[in-house]
């Protein structure tokens, strides 16, 4: 692997240039809880941390900004007495599922080699309605790791 030494770590050569300004990565929580439907994408409304205009909190879309590994996470939690189905959505495929009950909370954690233009969301899977929990207990985010 060619890099440089940057602070006493290795940096792979192709991540130069890359800093914490403008390495692409978003946080976003839910402040309040949500009745969901079918299919519904998740709008974390509440924004902590985004680099560029990568993350829509009006829409609860993530579009990848450049080609890269990006490591993807998302915590859900349902709420109380319900049961709550979620996935994480790349472009039009579903990919891996997030599932609570009655105040419990469902992870995931994937690293995904993703393209410019893809656009990931959370979303809603059952038939029927139900809650999410918010207060900032559910939420979504990536980070570029590598290009």
């Amino acid at each position: 692997m060619i890099g440089v030494i940057q602070i006493g770590q290795m940096v792979p050569a192709n991540m130069i240039g890359l800093s914490r300004k403008t390495r692409p990565a978003f946080t976003a929580s839910l402040t309040a809880k949500k009745g969901l439907t079918a299919k519904q994408v998740m709008i974390f409304d509440k924004v902590w941390l985004k680099t560029g205009d990568i993350y829509n909190p009006a829409t609860g879309v993530f579009t990848v900004p450049m080609n890269g590994l990006y490591l993807v996470s998302s915590s859900m939690m349902s709420d109380r007495g319900t049961h709550l189905h979620c996935h994480l959505w790349r472009n039009d495929q579903k990919n891996d599922g997030v599932f609570g009950t009655g105040f419990s909370q469902g992870s995931l954690n994937a690293v995904m080699d993703l393209n410019k233009g893809d656009s990931l969301t959370i979303r809603h899977d059952g038939g029927g309605n139900e809650n999410v929990y918010g207060l900032h207990w559910s939420m979504f985010s990536a980070y570029l790791i590598s290009k």
